[in-house]
């Protein structure tokens, strides 16, 4: 049985979404005072008054944080059409298994790259059991009640 594709890619997508929710929502999010001191490098720059029109730069900062809670939704849209056409392939179980697998790996490499967070050893030691398991789920070939109807009337 080929692993399906779709609900690993729903995983990554969900994990996305996440990533992108904690710029938009975290008080520690980099995007909006990022985009909040570019604000004012601009104006220091082009405007000799800034006090005049300083106060644009706070809702610079919430813009950003708008873009971010509005690219989390259409990426947590994308990420549940994903996951129904894997769950579609693969059945319920083999596509939830392998969707929460993706997304537990890609939050992780998310949160390292991204958000300078530190995984323990123990981690990847869970990680290797997560992904042994998901193997294991997506090989596994289940048979029809059908087909044993049809040898035990022949």
């Amino acid at each position: 049985m080929p692993i399906n594709k779709r609900a690993i890619i729903s995983g990554a997508l969900g994990a996305t979404a996440s990533s992108i929710g904690k710029l938009a929502l975290s008080p520690e999010s980099p995007v909006p005072s990022t985009f909040h001191s570019y604000c004012h490098i601009i104006l220091n720059r082009y405007y000799q008054h800034e006090n005049d029109i300083g106060w644009i730069c706070p809702y610079v900062s919430l813009g950003t944080r708008v873009v971010c809670f509005l690219c989390m939704i259409g990426v947590n849209l994308l990420m549940v059409s994903s996951f129904l056409d894997g769950m579609n392939e693969s059945g319920s179980v083999v596509g939830t298994a392998l969707s929460t697998a993706a997304n537990f790996s890609f939050s992780a490499l998310y949160g390292i790259l991204f958000f300078e967070e530190h995984v323990p050893i123990s981690w990847f030691f869970g990680a290797t059991l997560i992904a042994l398991g998901m193997y294991l789920l997506s090989s596994v070939t289940l048979t029809t009640d059908d087909d044993d109807d049809k040898t035990k009337t022949d």
